[in-house]
């Protein structure tokens, strides 16, 4: 077969298969009842990334857009902290023709915010994500009305179910491939594809941006370093081919990354540093720049709007007053505070930033430009108010979203100038030590999720989890080569501690145990007239039970459930197996669980408790049941 005839049937099949892992990835993200499509979609994707003949860019990169999907879909992502802010945004707009939300909140399930003096709920969040989601909530609703057509009524058509809240993770997720792709050839431009591709993918993965593209993606942060890397990208091309469209273009991102997060505006400062520079040099016209101006104050429009119907003000702090003192009190601890501070949660940024003052002899104007936006963006955060500064429910200091392209740029430049220092192999141990931070911001999601930490990261703690994950996916290994067997034997040699030589009688006392407690535990809870206890939080809580050989078990489980709680019953399960279900009422009982041999192995397993109410607590979470002790009996 010739080339030629080979192209011919490549291009179109290819083409084919990239719209049908689009299609598939797509229904894996926003159908949770559909986890079946994630493989097929994943198939389908490097399928028609194999099959593109050269030259076909858009079919690659719609490939790796349905794998992102696919990923995104396995990760499972979480509708929590100011998500429902910018959700009510997308929700009251298309079903309602308004911005009054208190419908909203109603059918979120959650109190609304204090009303403004419009008499309409406030919102202090941006406008951006929802304008940047609307084409994909259309499509979930588009699902939503074909699914119930055919009879399977698994969501409401009403914007609230599973699907519309889930279109934000193809919107951010979309959004935010197309900034890499968009800084990635910027920065191969500038530093040689190899070094400026390294760069980018270490900041995606060893910053908040892979927390909130994949786990969280229904807040800002991801689409607005998306925003902000293609206005990086914008600026870039500005000084390669100055023109009106390419000003024009900086322009219009500018506004789209401040609608996205008004915070982002400091980019202005990088803006006006390269307009001056330009203008100077006789390389940018007045007219060129004042339409940028234009462009970016029309872009950010839409936000103005929205301020003012909820404010009765086009500008306005929408948190209130007393929310910024700009005297920045906390400058230095949301830079270096284990409490969500930059450098303590993201080690690579100190690498970027060493890398920006590198890049100083490169890009004199760039570099000064981005200087500036790094130290507006700390002193901003920094000048948040006392309650507030350290963002709240958040992953790492997520409040510097909108610095991140620039920490590409500057790990970029610091890898391109040791390239000469490293004769052989000159990018093997910079792409080890980035892939080093890369696993560990991935640990430190891993931990995060599990609740070990929520809001600071005290570093013993974060590092005896990170050698945990290491461990735990050592073991996991051993298991898929050896079985059962192997992972004894690697549990043998990598921890070897068991329950009844951690606790000889088999008894272990929630309150006071710490080492086998997995997720879902609240901290000790002190009662004078009762048993020291744990709360067990919704939906589930397990406990690691370590030992040396497989026996017939009875485990014996001291439990009670709170009375707001009522009624409830536990759904214990061993290794993923169930065990039983029973109800729990409020006084103190014993549930005694039997485990036959087959279900026991050598080294780790996992009794977990699942329940079917919880009740609102102190702690970080729902509280199921108050658990005392846990006592496993050879039978």
């Amino acid at each position: 077969m010739s080339a030629t005839t080979s192209s011919g049937w490549r291009g179109p099949t290819s083409i084919v298969v990239a719209v049908a892992a689009l299609l598939m990835a797509a229904v894996a993200v926003l159908d949770p009842q559909r986890p079946g499509a994630v493989l097929p979609a994943l198939a389908l994707a490097g399928a028609a990334a194999a099959v593109a003949p050269r030259g076909q860019r858009l079919v690659r990169c719609a490939a790796g857009l349905s794998a992102a999907w696919a990923t995104a879909a396995c990760v499972g992502p979480e509708f929590r902290g100011d998500a429902g802010s910018y959700f009510v945004y997308l929700r009251s707009a298309a079903f309602d023709r308004d911005l009054d939300f208190t419908n909203d909140w109603e059918g979120l399930e959650r109190p609304a915010p204090p009303p403004t003096a419009t008499g309409r709920p406030a919102n202090t969040q941006s406008v951006g994500p929802a304008l940047a989601w609307a084409p994909f909530f259309g499509a979930a609703h588009v699902y939503v009305l074909v699914e119930r057509a055919q009879g399977r009524r698994y969501y409401a058509a009403d914007g609230f179910s599973a699907p519309y809240r889930r279109a934000a993770v193809l919107g951010t997720v979309a959004g935010v491939l197309a900034g890499v792709v968009l800084l990635g050839r910027a920065l191969a431009r500038r530093f040689g594809p190899r070094v400026g591709w390294l760069a980018l993918a270490a900041t995606v993965t060893a910053t908040p941006v892979l927390y909130y593209t994949f786990v969280v993606p229904a807040m800002a942060h991801g689409l607005t370093f998306a925003a902000t890397a293609a206005l990086l990208a914008a600026c870039v091309r500005v000084r390669e081919q100055p023109g009106r469209s390419t000003w024009a273009l900086v322009g219009i991102l500018l506004g789209a990354a401040a609608l996205v997060r008004w915070q982002s505006a400091v980019w202005g400062l990088l803006v006006a540093v390269l307009a001056l520079v330009e203008w100077r040099r006789g390389r940018a016209r007045p007219s060129w720049i004042a339409g940028a101006a234009a462009l970016a104050g029309l872009a950010l429009l839409p936000q103005l709007l929205a301020w003012h119907a909820l404010y009765g003000r086009f500008l306005t702090v929408p948190q209130g007053p007393g929310y910024m003192d700009w005297t920045a009190p906390h400058l230095g601890d949301v830079l270096l505070s284990a409490d969500h501070g930059l450098f303590a949660w993201t080690p690579i940024a100190w690498l970027g930033l060493a890398g920006l003052a590198v890049s100083w002899r490169r890009d004199r104007t760039l570099a000064t430009g981005a200087w500036l936006v790094v130290a507006a963006t700390a002193w901003v955060n920094g000048s948040v108010t006392d309650w507030d500064w350290a963002a709240g429910d958040a992953f790492g200091a997520r409040r510097f979203d909108l610095a991140m392209a620039l920490v590409a740029w500057g790990l970029a430049a610091l890898l391109a100038a040791a390239q000469p220092w490293l004769v052989r192999a000159p990018l093997l141990l910079p792409a080890a030590l980035l892939l080093a931070l890369a696993a560990w911001n991935v640990g430190l999601v891993a931990l995060f999720r599990e609740g070990r930490f929520a809001s600071a990261a005290p570093a013993d703690l974060v590092a005896s989890g990170q050698a945990r994950l290491l461990r735990d996916g050592m073991l996991a290994a051993a298991g898929r080569i050896a079985g059962t067997r192997g992972r004894a034997l690697a549990y043998k040699h990598l921890s070897g501690e068991y329950l009844f030589g951690l606790h000889p009688d088999g008894i272990v006392e929630l309150a006071a145990e710490e080492r086998l407690l997995r997720e879902g535990w609240s901290a000790r809870a002190n009662r004078s007239d009762t048993p020291h206890f744990r709360w067990a939080l919704a939906p589930e809580a397990c406990l690691l039970i370590p030992l040396a050989s497989a026996d017939d078990l009875v485990v014996e489980v001291l439990a009670r459930a709170p009375r707001r709680a009522l009624p409830q019953s536990v759904d214990a399960t061993w290794n993923g197996a169930a065990l039983a279900t029973a109800p729990l009422t409020p006084e103190w009982q014993t549930l005694a669980l039997h485990v036959p041999r087959d279900r026991v192995r050598g080294g780790e397993n996992q009794l977990c408790l699942a329940f079917t109410n919880a009740a609102d607590g102190d702690e970080n979470g729902r509280v199921a049941a108050a658990v005392s002790t846990v006592q496993v009996r050879i039978d």
